[in-house]
């Protein structure tokens, strides 16, 4: 058996403490370049910014000033093209810190925004980062780069919010930092809402994913992709080259909840729960590294829904059991409304290594509800590695 590169990333933004960092992935003709710039327009205030970014043309950069940027209500409507794309970024990467009650909205086409830092605050908003400015006005072929939100969560910690939400669609989120967050509401969503928010084909690469503590309740995600109400719904999404790391706000790490998405590269150290595929179908698992390091409650994927493929991945040292196992393959509802557990129909797990692992669960959750068995599905070339007498798998039905 051949296993692929695990190709995983770590990156750290923060000030002062970066480690070395890759050069900048290769990218599709919808992500835009650093221009040739028409104006370099460099603002020291606000007001400065607001009257720069209202008159800003194609290739526009616009460079906030370092230093402290509190309460700013940051809005970026405008549209450069792929060539020449509106860019607003910070005088030195790092350097520029929005605090207090900031949040950042873009909206319109080709724009780049890199090197802020959301720390000592909250957002007055129910996102940190939105990739729209309101309902009607989304972002599209835009991205948002070596940004920093750290600890920047609100101090009610049942008041939800989501620090980075996709909207629109060929946007790129690479090469930042969000760590820390406390409070209800995933780290960061893709949300599949309207029907120009799907078929998104969004890009979320090499960024840092940093610990999230154990939240208690539902509402602790690292990274959601649709909701159960757009299960049926395909979104696109690319998410390779991550680090998930200690990421334990709940039992999903990541809750995939949307058709056609593709999980790649990415390593998951010491992060209870697993990578859910929750909802929607014909999502792609591979040539990723889960890392439990004995930590507990660490697991690997778990299996719902119609034509899964788990392949080429490696489990390694994970405790997890139940819903939190190596690889957990649930039972379904018969009938299943939307929002409850479809049946799993035509999974394909190969060419996995399951090296010392705590389970392997088969028919999980069987229940008076859930008692529709996996079918059409194939557990093939893996390997698997254990210790002792006591074999991981167990069937549940």
């Amino acid at each position: 058996m051949r296993l692929g590169l695990i190709n995983a990333t770590v990156i750290c933004f923060a000030l002062g403490a970066c480690q070395a960092v890759p050069a900048l992935p290769e990218v599709s003709e919808a992500t835009p370049q650093r221009p040739h710039s028409h104006r370099v327009i460099p603002v020291s205030n606000q007001e400065d910014y607001f009257n720069a970014a209202t008159n800003a043309q194609p290739g526009d950069q616009i460079v906030l000033q370092n230093g402290v940027w509190r309460d700013f209500d940051m809005l970026l409507d405008a549209e450069g093209t792929i060539e020449t794309p509106i860019t607003v970024s910070a005088e030195t990467p790092g350097k520029v810190i929005l605090s207090g009650q900031s949040s950042l909205r873009l909206a319109g086409k080709h724009l780049v925004i890199s090197g802020l830092v959301f720390r000592e605050g909250y957002t007055p908003r129910t996102e940190v980062i939105s990739f729209r400015r309101d309902n009607d006005n989304l972002a599209y072929n835009s991205r948002v780069t070596e940004t920093v939100i750290e600890n920047y969560s609100n101090p009610t910690r049942a008041q939800r919010d989501i620090w980075v939400a996709m909207y629109g669609q060929n946007n790129v989120f690479d090469h930042n930092h969000l760590s820390g967050k406390l409070n209800s509401g995933p780290t960061m969503a893709v949300r599949l809402n309207t029907e120009d928010s799907q078929n998104n084909n969004h890009v979320i690469r090499n960024n840092y994913f940093g610990p999230r503590p154990v939240f208690g309740s539902n509402g602790g995600e690292t990274l959601r992709i649709g909701t159960s109400h757009y299960s049926l719904t395909h979104s696109g999404t690319l998410v390779e080259n991550n680090y998930f790391d200690r990421c334990s706000g709940e039992v999903e790490i990541i809750s995939n909840k949307s058709g056609g998405n593709t999980y790649r590269g990415n390593t998951f150290f010491r992060s209870r729960g697993t990578l859910t595929l929750r909802h929607g179908n014909d999502t792609l698992v591979e040539n990723n590294l889960f890392d439990g390091d004995g930590a507990p409650y660490t697991g690997g994927v778990r299996v719902i829904n119609a034509r899964q493929t788990v392949r080429n991945n490696y489990f390694k040292d994970l405790t997890g059991e139940r819903f939190s196992g190596a690889l957990v393959v649930m039972n379904g509802v018969p009938n299943s409304p939307i929002n409850r557990y479809h049946q799993v129909d035509g999974a394909i797990i190969e060419n996995n290594v399951f090296d010392t692992v705590r389970r392997i669960e088969l028919a999980e959750g069987s229940d008076a509800e859930r008692t529709a068995v996996p079918v059409n599905s194939i557990f093939r070339s893996n390997i698997v590695i254990g210790e002792g007498s006591d074999a991981p798998f167990r069937i549940q039905d």
